[in-house]
C-alpha cells in the first residue's frame, strides 16, 4: 500500500516545480525505482496536463524520454525562467507594507531570491534587503550599530526589536485611554460640585430677599393695627395729615 497521494495537476492554478518536488519526494518514500517514474508521472497527472505533455513532446512520446526530460519540457512551457536582472531589479526594490510584519516581509523576499540565483550571496543578500527595506527607522538604526551582523543575527534582532515597538505602543495607548477617562470622570464629580453651591447660593439669596419682604409688610400690618395716635384713624401716624 502506497503512502499519501499525488492528485492531478492543474495547469491553469497550480506550480509545476512544487509539484515535481511533492512527486520526487513520493517515489522516494514509496521506493519507485526510476524505470517507473515515468509510468507513475504520466498516471497520476491528469488528462489536461498529460494532453498540454504530449503536444510539448510531438514528434516523440512522453513514455520514450526519461523523468528529468519530462519535468524539465513542462518547466520551460509552464514556468520559463525569468531574466536573473529583472528579479534581482525587483528584489532590491521590495520594501515592507505598512501592514505588513518584519517575518512576513522575510518570507516574501526568501520567496522572490528564488529567481535571483544569489548563490552564495544569498545569506547576504538578505540581510542587506531585509536592513535596507524595513519600514521602523529607529530599527534599521539600531541594526546599523551592530558589528558583525549575518543574517540571522539581524533577522532575530529585528523581530525582537518590533515586538518591543508593538508592546510598547500598546502600553501607551492603554495608558492614554485611562488617562482620558480619569479625566472625564473628574469633571463630571467637581463640575457637579461647583454647580451645586452656586445654586444654593442662589437659593439662599432668594431666601433672604423674601424674608425682608414679609418683615417689611408684618411691621406695617402692625403700625396700622396699632391706630394713629394723632386722629385716632386706622393708619400710620406717620403718614397722618392732622400730626401735628
Amino acid at each position: 500500500m502506497s503512502i499519501g497521494k499525488i492528485t492531478e495537476f492543474k495547469v491553469q492554478s497550480e506550480n509545476w516545480n512544487l509539484y515535481v518536488e511533492r512527486l520526487e519526494q513520493y517515489f522516494l518514500v514509496n521506493k519507485i525505482e526510476s524505470d517507473l517514474q515515468v509510468p507513475t508521472l504520466i498516471t497520476v497527472m491528469g488528462a489536461e496536463s498529460y494532453e498540454l505533455l504530449v503536444s510539448l513532446c510531438t514528434p516523440d512520446k512522453p513514455h520514450t524520454k526519461s523523468f528529468k526530460e519530462l519535468t524539465t519540457i513542462m518547466a520551460n512551457h509552464l514556468q520559463p525562467k525569468p531574466s536573473e536582472l529583472a528579479e534581482r531589479y525587483k528584489f532590491r526594490h521590495r520594501k515592507q507594507g505598512e501592514a505588513e510584519s518584519i517575518s512576513e516581509y522575510v518570507a516574501v523576499l526568501k520567496k522572490m531570491s528564488k529567481t535571483c540565483d544569489f548563490g552564495a550571496g544569498l545569506q547576504e543578500s538578505l540581510r542587506d534587503q531585509l536592513v535596507c527595506g524595513i519600514k521602523s527607522e529607529t530599527i534599521r538604526q539600531r541594526l546599523f550599530a551592530e558589528s558583525k551582523l549575518d543574517y540571522t543575527k539581524a533577522y532575530n534582532l529585528a523581530v525582537s526589536l518590533e515586538a518591543a515597538e508593538k508592546d510598547a505602543a500598546m502600553v501607551v495607548g492603554s495608558a492614554k485611554a485611562s488617562s482620558e477617562a480619569s479625566l472625564v470622570d473628574c469633571q463630571a464629580v467637581y463640575g457637579g460640585r461647583a454647580r451645586r453651591p452656586a445654586a444654593a447660593a442662589r437659593g439662599q439669596r432668594g431666601w433672604r430677599a423674601a424674608s425682608r419682604g414679609a418683615g417689611t409688610a408684618a411691621a406695617d400690618r402692625s403700625r396700622a393695627q396699632q391706630g394713629c395716635r394723632a386722629c385716632g384713624g386706622a393708619h400710620d401716624e406717620a403718614g397722618c395729615r392732622f400730626k401735628a
